[in-house]
């Protein structure tokens, strides 16, 4: 997940503005309330390239959204010891989107809810206990 918004064509066309009308780049930051690092990656971008677009990026994108994202912890919180498959039926109900297995099981993964086993503990009866301690 990004930790922040990129900004859109026109916020960057507006930096690149005040850098052609003259203004410092730490006028532009508290004109606009943006850090200083961003505003110098825009306008070296722009010096560079001649173009400050954003372009799209490469792979498929996420089918889960943030929202989703949130239904699907709070189903799972719901009853963790239940099926994945069960998980997935309550989860398209709630939220209404279509998702297969794998998919809810990579992102439970990633808000760290795992399948595990419990450790087998053995039985101990009073002939039991005797028995181990000979």
């Amino acid at each position: 997940m990004p930790r922040s918004s990129e900004l859109s064509d026109f916020e960057k066309g507006i930096i690149i503005g005040y850098h052609k009308c003259g203004r410092f780049l730490r006028d532009i930051s508290s004109d606009l309330k943006y850090p200083k690092s961003t505003m110098a990656y825009v306008i070296k971008k722009w010096k560079v390239s001649g173009d400050c677009r954003n372009v799209p990026r490469v792979g498929r994108p996420t089918k889960l959204g943030d929202r989703d994202r949130r239904v699907l912890t709070r189903e799972i919180r719901k009853n963790r010891t239940q099926p994945m498959a069960l998980i997935r039926e309550e989860f398209q109900q709630a939220s209404g989107s279509i998702v297969s297995m794998n998919t809810i099981r990579k992102e439970a993964h990633l808000h760290g809810f795992h399948g595990r086993a419990a450790a087998h503990k053995p039985l101990i009866t009073k002939s039991n206990r005797a028995a181990r301690l000979t």
